[in-house]
């Protein structure tokens, strides 16, 4: 371990010493954690990730397995009787059910059980498949196969549950399999809810912000207006269209700078252009951030008082 450079060394394990100064101290506050060292705690982290990739390509592997598919064309090497299609079923880690053309369930395998809350196969046995989808399911099956229909599922307990479903006819029977997608569906939502409130949190403060990608201006909240400008007015446009000429080379040189992480945060001064074609100077500090996934620069502008400078040309 070495601690006059920027690196923590370890056999195994290399940190940066202001992450492992991080660490050290969360486990120094939390010691019920368990953790004698950083080094055990960043073993057991990398063991959980290994765990978490390998768990992935699993779960990726499995969905790209198409169960009506392997089974019709098992079927057409070998008749099949419905304990056949139960041992099938059992060995595939997917909700799988079979159901006759009175919408009748005539098979559910372990997955199907656990997923839906019963606890024997005679718990959904004779039902109809509306007890355990929402009604409208039966239409779209007589329109034909399904593939990756996103559907409702109801649980025992009446919870619902979002599944992508497959529905294949095979002979006299449908045979069915599905994914549950409701964690999934579930953080789309939250992200979604969280970038609603984080938009209406921006839109209320004082200040105008902007998020500035790729040159161009891809978010401003509601203040933009003390500019005269709508949101449409600039949404997408080139950040310098709206500084005058003089002061165009100086925030190109300074984006350029902060884009790449190497300017200071500190307040500047520019001379930006109004809508009502007046020059006003204008005071900016931006700081570098990640935007839907990308670099971009989060920027704060205030407008300086009584700073009118003139009107018309830039």
């Amino acid at each position: 371990m070495r601690y006059g450079n920027t690196m923590i060394k370890y056999s195994t394990i290399s940190l940066p010493k202001e992450l492992y100064d991080k660490i050290q101290e969360l486990l120094t506050e939390n010691p019920d954690m368990g953790y004698s060292s950083v080094a055990d705690f960043c073993k057991e982290a990398i063991r959980l990730h290994v765990q978490e990739i390998k768990r992935e390509l699993r779960e990726d592997f499995l969905r790209s397995i198409d169960v009506p598919l392997i089974i019709k064309r098992v079927q057409s090497i070998s008749a099949m009787d419905e304990g056949m299609y139960g041992k099938i079923f059992e060995n595939m880690n997917c909700i799988a059910f079979l159901f006759n053309s009175r919408m009748k369930m005539k098979y559910a395998n372990k997955e199907f059980l656990d997923y839906f809350g019963y606890t024997t196969i005679e718990d959904v046995v004779g039902k109809d498949i509306s007890r355990f989808f929402e009604e409208d399911i039966k239409k779209k099956i007589k329109r034909g196969s399904m593939k990756n229909e996103e559907v409702k599922g109801i649980r025992r307990d009446g919870k619902k549950i979002d599944l992508l479903l497959d529905v294949v006819k095979i002979n006299n029977l449908y045979v069915g399999s599905a994914k549950d997608v409701t964690v999934k569906n579930y953080l789309i939502e939250k992200e979604k809810r969280f970038r609603q409130l984080y938009e209406n949190l921006i839109n209320e403060l004082f200040d105008s912000i902007l998020v500035v990608q790729d040159e161009k201006i891809k978010f401003v909240n509601r203040r933009i207006t003390i500019t005269g400008y709508k949101a449409e007015d600039v949404i997408g446009k080139h950040y310098t269209e709206f500084i005058a000429d003089e002061d165009k080379e100086k925030i190109i040189r300074y984006y350029n700078a902060a884009i790449k992480g190497k300017a200071r945060m500190e307040p500047r001064r520019y001379k930006a252009i109004y809508s009502d074609g007046n020059i006003r100077e204008i005071e900016l500090m931006s700081k570098k951030i990640k935007y839907e996934g990308k670099d971009a620069l989060l920027v704060v502008v205030r407008n300086v008082a009584g700073k009118k400078v003139n009107k018309g040309n830039k």
